[in-house]
């Protein structure tokens, strides 16, 4: 990264007057696009910043100009802290050379240390939205219903809904830094990508290889899991993610899968970046809708990952220019089909318990129909019956039953080629085989 280290950032240094943090923009030309969270706009004039930034996790980005295929941002992160004590103040500056936000001078740090940043105030826009000054009134509204998404994304908790999970250690992780601001570009690409010509050029420029706790091109199982549990693992991989989030070694929390999918929307639809979408659709189709189990053993990550998902798609409908499900309609057809064998699976996994079924376990396939009946809107019907059953040989021999569909994805990332399927539909059963 381009970043200095961390003691020479203004913001452990200099403190704000206002109810709030601040960040400040310096040095930013006129008619740029400027982004805070769930806005942006272009600005005319040259703008200098944002003040009284409520407590919660805060995107800030830059553009030469609407068009432009090039931003750059900081995330900051704003702590629960008392009425009286003051805000930080955060300054970056504009790189004109290179057409990126960077730490400041020393001359632009003397400009905003405490005893002259009053005289500049007037000048920086307050937030606009006024946060509730606590996390529990922020909390993810249960769902109301089938068509009544509405309690979901609240104007008033909007930005809160789309970033609860993203705390520091996650931003760490991600970013590899270990800071109280974390840089981001456009051309950041995503550890584990397999890119395009174009996308490798593109994303040659970046400084960043961003590293999520699965990764595109690894395995969604234990490597040292053999035999039944290997195959358990394969079709869901809910005991790989457990285990792999909640190790008693690591410092991974399972509510942090929550913040990687708002973390890869938020910087793949706000800043442009391709490769962060890519791994939003790799989180969705091959992880979290194929995590069938995970609604009985961890009820309320399983709807919080649920509503986190809806939450995306009705903010990318109601505020986002671009649609994700427009950008990469291949993906967006593999989503689709993972979601129908998510709900198929979710229907039996909660007949199955009866009366056994606990409120949070239920709760998980209230959130699963509201999404369900809003994404019929859009035109999918999740209620097909494409989904065929049968029996599949795995290449180590085992026979398992299972949906056709759950393997054609595995077939093609070359994990798990089945190579033998017996099929059963209606009277007819035959024998059909994949080349390997």
């Amino acid at each position: 990264m381009e970043d200095s280290d961390i003691d020479s950032d203004i913001s452990s240094r200099a403190t704000s007057p206002t109810q709030g943090d601040v960040f400040i923009l310096h040095d930013l030309p006129a008619n740029f696009t400027v982004g805070c969270d769930a806005i942006s706009f272009n600005s005319a004039q040259s703008f200098s910043g944002f003040r009284d930034l409520p407590p919660g996790i805060h995107l800030i980005w830059v553009a030469p100009s609407e068009s432009t295929s090039c931003r750059s941002g900081y995330w900051i992160c704003t702590p629960e802290e008392g009425h009286n004590q003051l805000g930080r103040v955060y300054v970056k500056q504009w790189d004109k050379y290179d057409e990126v936000l960077r730490d400041p001078t020393d001359q632009a740090q003397e400009m905003y240390q405490s005893e002259r940043l009053e005289q500049n105030l007037a000048l920086l826009s307050p937030y606009y939205l006024c946060a509730a000054s606590t996390e529990a009134s922020h909390k993810l509204a249960p769902s109301q219903g089938d068509d009544d998404p509405s309690g979901l994304l609240d104007d008033k908790n909007i930005w809160y809904q789309l970033t609860f999970a993203i705390k520091p250690n996650v931003l760490n992780r991600i970013l590899g830094q270990v800071r109280d601001t974390w840089h981001m570009t456009t051309t950041d690409s995503v550890a584990g990508a397999t890119d395009s010509a174009e996308e490798a050029q593109l994303y040659a420029l970046g400084t960043s290889h961003l590293q999520f706790t699965f990764s595109m091109d690894a395995r969604l199982i234990n490597p040292e899991a053999t035999g039944p549990e290997r195959t358990r693992q394969a079709l869901d991989p809910t005991g790989w993610i457990i285990d792999k989030l909640e190790s008693p070694n690591g410092d991974r929390r399972l509510e942090d899968l929550v913040g990687e999918l708002q973390f890869a929307f938020l910087v793949g639809m706000h800043l442009g970046n391709f490769s962060c979408l890519e791994q939003w659709f790799f989180l969705t189709t091959q992880l979290i809708f194929r995590s069938y189990s995970l609604t009985i053993d961890r009820p309320e990550q399983a709807r919080n990952l649920i509503q986190t998902f809806h939450a995306q798609l009705l903010y990318n409908d109601r505020y986002l220019e671009g649609d994700v499900l427009e950008l990469m309609p291949e993906h967006a057809r593999k989503l689709q089909l993972a979601l129908t064998t998510y709900r198929n699976h979710l229907s039996d996994e909660l007949l199955a318990l009866d009366d056994l079924c606990t409120p949070a376990q239920h709760s998980v396939g209230i959130a699963f129909k509201s999404l369900e009946s809003w994404l019929l809107g859009l035109g999918w019907d999740l209620r097909g019956e494409y989904v065929r059953s049968g029996n599949v040989m795995l290449e180590d021999g085992e026979m398992v039953q299972t949906e056709l569909s759950d393997f054609e994805d595995e077939d093609e990332r070359g994990e798990f080629a089945p190579t033998v399927v017996e099929m059963e539909n209606g009277t007819e059963t035959g024998l059909l085989s994949w080349g390997v």
